[in-house]
């Protein structure tokens, strides 16, 4: 029943007029109330109330005043009958209806504030609250063009009213336009900088822009305005994810579910932050908690995929992947990982089904693109080279048109300039210079190269030996520099060693008894010569694998972190050619000792390979090395399924059968 049909049946079910005056009991009764409303006494106010509704059922006023006590207090449900009452007593009072178009949206009946926020605007035409309100409402039904044209006309009639430039950013948000965003939210700040909502919203459109510093302070000032507002210690928790701290992020989380029971965002954000910290069982206990709580939160069995798929139980993982597309068949990052691990097995009925989501514009981008890679993975298993490629084409394209929006572009030859700043600053006369000011220790692996060159099998094996930790993208260089290379000359020998006590640190919490920690971040390549000044004892393992291969693979990925170098033939064969002309500099510079495996060497000779390795990290032969794929420990990376299997050889010679599609990338390799 919607909101006209409610005043109808009142209007017929009470035919008496509203008396001109009230009767004198009841105003006095009113202004009783009315007094302990003012003095912040609720229920002796909310009693009067409802004595006022039974001596006179025809009188707006107390229906209003008890729905806004019920608003107050969090009673959202009770507010809402109580304010729909009220409308029906009362044609003309405009603020009645207004805040019954502000309830309406809180409780999610967008059709019902539109209704409200339009007879306000009928009402008073300059009624700037009225105009938010029905932009809230307009947009929750899709409506997003007349919901922009609706706030817009709120900030016309009050430039300075915070609420509506929020409103702004929010919607800028959702639509991915992040500097909009950004400049709704500051407008925001400059009329009201104590607003916590503010704050922490400029901190999501921050952390969506990549600039993290400004994001975690901007978040930081929110909980400092109001340290009870859940939204930004969530939001403060997503920004500390993104910058490589998830053990600070899982106390954030914590906070923001505590302050608000049920706050499913939240609850998940903790769950899968749990999970990047490598608290699996914990990851795994949070996220099958939030499906007892909600058995039909797709997220939930989603993010539960991951973390039993990290576990190496593949048979659950597809199943939680699945249910999780049965309750919700948009979910992009469901269909990719199901697409990954079954691709080749899943139905033509799913396929169309993916199909059509792909090719629907109403969808998020976000959610398109995991589909359209779910669809490039499906045809790639099944030898359907140009199908495959033109939908991994498809989800490249608007993962660039997302990025763009936000103004991350990959510009190369920036980064060309960048790493040669780092070749002309740290070179063999400045390392050799430092030699010996950092600590030496032989703990200490980095697994370096371009993604998707083997990285993650190689951690897989020598993590498979007794004696060697696998940490994963563990970061460990991430941080310690902040304006690098150029930091690195103002280091003194005592900063130094204080740099490499931190990386050491990092080392030693998650290896604790190991003989050798491995840390496979692959972009590590960019600091091997602070490596070498600050953890000489350190062991560099290069993986090199056929180069067109490699920028195949690469293009084919939807990875998690935003590589915008990815997304584009010509940009990735620039980024290796970067990678490759700094890794030659490095040959030339460090005295570390670094050892280079070829996938391709790799396959033809598995044991070989994995005992020269497991030799230059100065262990003993451990036959466990050969049957990695059995060995149970996380993997985060995106290679995660492959390691989950013996070794198998249709990866070698992968871009032949898409030799045709790929001219950008091998005239772009020829430098």
């Amino acid at each position: 029943m919607n909101r006209q049909e409610r005043r109808h049946q009142k209007k017929q079910a009470n035919k008496t007029p509203q008396p001109a005056k009230r009767d004198a009991a009841v105003e006095k009764l009113l202004a009783e109330a009315n007094g302990y409303m003012e003095s912040g006494q609720f229920a002796e106010a909310e009693e009067l109330y409802r004595d006022i509704t039974a001596r006179a059922p025809t009188d707006a006023e107390a229906f209003h005043m008890l729905a806004l006590i019920a608003y107050q207090e969090g009673r959202l449900p009770e507010a809402g009958d109580f304010i729909l009452e009220a409308i029906t007593r009362d044609e003309h009072t405009v603020a009645l209806h207004a805040n019954c178009g502000a309830i309406m949206n809180m409780l999610g009946r967008p059709q019902e504030a539109e209704a409200a926020s339009r007879h306000v605007i009928n009402l008073d035409a300059s009624h700037a609250e009225a105009y938010n309100n029905l932009s809230v409402a307009l947009e929750v039904q899709g409506r997003v063009d007349e919901a922009l044209e609706a706030c817009t006309e709120a900030l016309k009639l009050r430039p300075d009213y915070p609420e509506a430039h929020i409103n702004h950013g929010n919607m800028h948000l959702r639509r991915g336009d992040m500097i909009d965003a950004v400049e709704a939210y500051a407008a925001a700040i400059r009329v009201a900088p104590d607003s916590p909502m503010a704050r922490a919203n400029m901190g999501v459109a921050l952390r969506e822009l990549g600039e993290l510093t400004e994001a975690e302070a901007q978040c930081r000032l929110a909980i400092e305005l109001n340290a009870d507002y859940a939204d930004a210690h969530n939001s403060l928790g997503n920004v500390l994810v993104v910058m490589g701290r998830p053990g600070e992020a899982v106390t954030c989380f914590r906070r923001a579910a505590e302050l608000r029971p049920g706050y499913r965002e939240a609850e998940i954000n903790l769950a899968a932050a749990l999970h990047r910290d490598g608290q699996f069982e914990e990851a795994e206990r949070a996220y099958r908690t939030v499906i007892e709580n909600d058995g039909d939160f797709a997220e939930a069995h989603a993010g539960l995929g991951v973390v039993l798929l990290t576990d190496g139980r593949l048979d659950d993982a597809v199943a939680a992947f699945r249910r999780a597309i049965e309750i919700k068949p948009e979910l992009g990052d469901a269909h990719y990982n199901l697409a990954s691990a079954v691709g080749a097995e899943m139905t033509d009925t799913e396929l169309s089904e993916m199909r059509n989501l792909a090719e629907d514009s109403d969808l998020p981008a976000r959610q398109r693109i995991g589909i359209r890679f779910a669809l490039g993975e499906a045809a790639d298993q099944r030898d359907d080279t140009e199908a495959a490629f033109i939908h991994f084409d498809a989800g490249n394209e608007l993962r660039k048109q997302e990025l763009d929006r936000m103004g991350q572009r990959f510009d190369a030859d920036a980064h060309d300039q960048f790493i040669d700043e780092i070749a002309n600053l740290l070179d063999r006369d400045f390392v050799d210079r430092h030699d010996g000011s950092g600590l030496d220790s032989d703990v200490p692996v980095f697994i370096v190269g371009m993604p998707r060159s083997g990285t993650t099998l190689v951690e897989q094996i020598i993590a498979s030996h007794p004696a060697v930790f696998g940490a994963g993208e563990a970061n460990t260089m991430s941080g310690l520099i902040d304006d690098y290379p150029a930091g690195v000359s103002d280091l003194e020998v005592g900063g130094l060693a204080a740099m490499a006590g931190t990386a050491l640190d990092r080392f030693a919490e998650p290896g604790a008894g190991s003989l050798r920690v491995a840390d496979k971040t692959p972009f590590n390549f960019l600091y091997l010569g602070l490596i070498q000044m600050l953890l000489p004892g350190a062991r560099i393992i290069h993986c090199l694998r056929d180069p067109l291969d490699t920028g195949l693979s690469c293009f084919f990925q939807n990875f998690v972190d935003v590589h915008p170098w990815s997304m584009d033939q010509g940009d990735i064969s620039r980024y290796m050619l970067a990678h490759d002309r700094l890794m030659n500099h490095w040959r030339g510079v460090l005295s570390l000792p670094m050892m280079e495996i070829r996938y391709e060497s790799l396959l033809a000779d598995q044991e070989a390979v994995s005992r020269d390795v497991i030799e230059f990290l100065g262990l003993d032969w451990d036959g466990a090395c050969l049957k990695f794929f059995e060995t149970r420990r996380p993997v985060l990376t995106a290679s995660n399924w492959q390691v989950r299997k013996p070794l198998y050889s249709t990866s070698r010679g992968r871009a032949a059968a898409y030799e045709t599609q790929l001219s950008p990338l091998i005239e772009g390799l020829k430098g």
